[in-house]
C-alpha cells in the first residue's frame, strides 16, 4: 500500500512540474510599450516589415496591429507562436520521461527493500 501512495506522490510531483513548465511558458514578462505605437501606421508597417524579414515575429506583430495591419499582425504572431510550441512540446516531452525515470528508479528501490 505504501508502494502505490509513493508512486501516487511521485506521479502527482511530475504532473505538477509538466504544469509548472506550462504556466513559466504562459506567463511571459511585461514588455515596455512597443516603439510602433508611438509611430505613424506608416513608419509602424514599415518596422513590421524590416522586423518580419529579421524572424523577429512577435514584434512585428506588435508593429503590424499599430499600423492598422490585423491579419499581418496575426501571421507574424502564428509564426512567433510556432518556435515556442514546438520548444515547450519538446520540454514537456522531457519532463515526462524524467517522471517516468524517477519512477522507475523508486520502483525499483521499493522492490529491493521488500
Amino acid at each position: 500500500m505504501f508502494e502505490q501512495g509513493g508512486i501516487r506522490t511521485l506521479m502527482a510531483l511530475g504532473l505538477l512540474g509538466i504544469v509548472n513548465v506550462g504556466l513559466a511558458l504562459a506567463d511571459s514578462p511585461t514588455a515596455p510599450t512597443s516603439p510602433c505605437a508611438q509611430t505613424s501606421a506608416q513608419q509602424a508597417k514599415s518596422l513590421a516589415d524590416v522586423l518580419y524579414e529579421q524572424g523577429e515575429y512577435q514584434r512585428a506583430g506588435e508593429c503590424y496591429e499599430a499600423a492598422g495591419e490585423s491579419s499581418r499582425a496575426q501571421l507574424a504572431y502564428l509564426k512567433a507562436a510556432g518556435p515556442n510550441s514546438e520548444s515547450a512540446a519538446r520540454g514537456l516531452r522531457e519532463e515526462r520521461d524524467a517522471a517516468k525515470a524517477l519512477i522507475t528508479q523508486v520502483q525499483r528501490a521499493f522492490r529491493r527493500d521488500h
